[in-house]
């Protein structure tokens, strides 16, 4: 059954010219989606639930957001998700109980010995969601939260996930530490006070230096000299650098 539906989504996509929508035509027939759907709404305590779904960022995992409860992330092109879901869980529960801004508790279920990802919802906006003029009136306190964030989660070091360094010994420092390089796709915003409400999507965290954070793809350079600025603020404050 699984060769065929793959033979028959191949015919279609050929017909269809965007890359994109043929990538999300042969997932969405050769996926068990339909079984991930129930699985989601098996946790669902409302008699009529309310599902959301998309891909994830490059077609990695299929998300489905449940009565805006939870989020659940099912891991597709033919990985079982179970090494990136414990990695991403050990780090999560070591850095959440030190960030001074919210990590979404995570959990992991089997399902059909795939390795699903539970987070609970975090109800608000993202960055790329707010208009120019919007962007450049609150840049300044979204920075200076994020910048906070980013002192105390890149300077920490827990002992509990020391061994996922690629270099188990190497110490925190002022631009070298645990850090997603793609923050500012990925923290959620009050859309009234645009106070920081969480910091999501810990899969790609490395122990690294802060060069791509402030650089990535340069499509938010004012959101990243912003970052920057308050940052090194922060960093000659605590360690009392004139």
């Amino acid at each position: 059954m699984k060769i065929i539906k793959k033979f028959f989504a191949n015919i279609l996509c050929a017909f269809i010219p965007n890359r994109r929508r043929r990538a999300m035509l042969r997932l969405e027939m050769t996926n068990p989606i339909r079984k991930w759907i129930r699985f989601a709404k098996s946790f669902s305590t409302q008699r009529h639930s309310q599902i959301r779904r998309t891909y994830g960022w490059r077609g990695v995992n299929f998300v489905i957001t449940l009565d805006d409860k939870y989020v659940f992330k099912f891991p597709i092109r033919g990985q079982d998700g179970w090494d990136v879901a414990k990695r991403e869980k050990r780090i999560t529960d070591a850095l959440r109980l030190i960030s001074p801004i919210k990590i979404p508790k995570m959990e992991i279920f089997d399902c059909g010995g795939v390795a699903v990802r539970r987070y609970e919802f975090i109800k608000g906006i993202g960055w790329h969601s707010l208009d120019k003029k919007t962007q450049v009136k609150h840049v300044t306190k979204i920075a200076r939260q994020l910048a906070n964030f980013l002192y105390v989660v890149g300077n920490a070091d827990p002992v509990e996930i020391r061994d996922l360094k690629a270099i188990k010994n190497d110490k925190p420092s002022i631009m070298y530490g645990w850090n997603l390089t793609d923050l500012w796709d990925n923290f959620i915003l009050s859309p009234k006070s645009f106070d920081v409400l969480a910091v999501i999507d810990w899969e790609g965290v490395v122990f690294c230096e802060f060069y791509e954070l402030f650089t990535h793809g340069n499509r938010n350079t004012i959101g990243q000299t912003a970052l920057l600025r308050e940052y090194l603020d922060i960093y000659k404050k605590k360690m009392k650098i004139k």
